[in-house]
């Protein structure tokens, strides 16, 4: 009996761990694909700086959100951007939207403002990512925050307590 529990466990972890990896991997390669086109800006904060930043004197409130979130990527591009006779910015949303629009991920904030529109996503899993994309008249912007978005990731983000500039 010992030694089927151990297999079950031994079989069972590494897919779970594995379904996880797999959305942040399919929102990563997309990030990867755009941000090697020369129209787009990108920004990444890897876990190194992450790290450094958790020890700089903030609060730990502050600490805290710092200990969930394992990378930051960012990514803009101007909405008149060309490539190959289509929109970089409708390539990006239709790739983005074909991983969205399954049902490993919920859209739990849409704001529509005049020409705005801000639409916050998060993957079913706790250990995943918490998307934001910022479309405007002249530019798409997708904010992607990877770690153990909770309940508090959550408040934090949605509260303006995550700031991006």
């Amino acid at each position: 009996m010992k030694k089927l529990i151990i297999i079950m466990i031994a079989v069972l972890v590494p897919s779970f761990v594995m379904a996880q990896q797999k959305e942040s991997n399919e929102i990563n390669r997309i990030l990867d694909k755009y941000e090697q086109k020369k129209s787009v800006e990108s920004v990444l904060v890897s876990p190194s700086l992450l790290d450094m930043g958790k020890s700089n004197g903030v609060n730990e409130k502050t600490k805290d959100l710092m200990s969930k979130i394992t990378q930051l990527r960012i990514l803009s591009v101007n909405t008149s951007a060309m490539e190959n006779g289509r929109k970089v910015s409708e390539m990006l949303r239709e790739d983005l939207s074909g991983v969205l629009s399954t049902d490993r991920y919920s859209r739990i904030l849409r704001v529509q403002e005049k020409d705005e529109l801000l639409e916050m996503y998060k993957s079913v899993e706790a250990n995943g990512v918490l998307i934001f994309i910022s479309s405007e008249i002249d530019e798409l912007s997708v904010i992607s925050i990877f770690g153990k978005i909770d309940g508090s990731v959550l408040n934090a983000a949605i509260s303006g307590e995550i700031k991006v500039k």
